[in-house]
């Protein structure tokens, strides 16, 4: 390649970083966490006995699915715990069992 190619790649490299950097804006980006209906989860260990843990704060409960990976495909709620405010007593209840279908 003659001399002047790469002068000329080297000044379209520069000019496409210079718009880019020239484009791009100064201002900082604002980040929030979702909003309050966002489910939280936890498993508790990794095996047959494994549980999952879902807190959702639509109701402020904790609903708990035993045993998530084995068995069969669909797992059903088992407990449910129904939080009040901090310190305050905290309700269990068995869920309701759903249809296999």
């Amino acid at each position: 390649m003659p001399k002047s190619q790469y002068a000329r790649e080297i000044l379209i490299a520069l000019a496409a970083l210079s718009i880019g950097w020239w484009a791009h804006s100064s201002r900082p980006v604002q980040a929030q966490a979702a909003g309050p209906a966002m489910l939280s989860y936890e498993f508790n260990t990794i095996g047959p006995g494994t549980s999952l843990s879902l807190y959702n704060p639509a109701d402020n409960s904790i609903y708990i699915y035993p045993s998530v990976t084995s068995g069969n495909s669909r797992t059903h709620c088992s407990l449910r715990f129904r939080l009040g405010v901090p310190g305050g007593p905290i309700e269990r209840e068995t869920c309701p069992r759903g249809s296999l279908r």
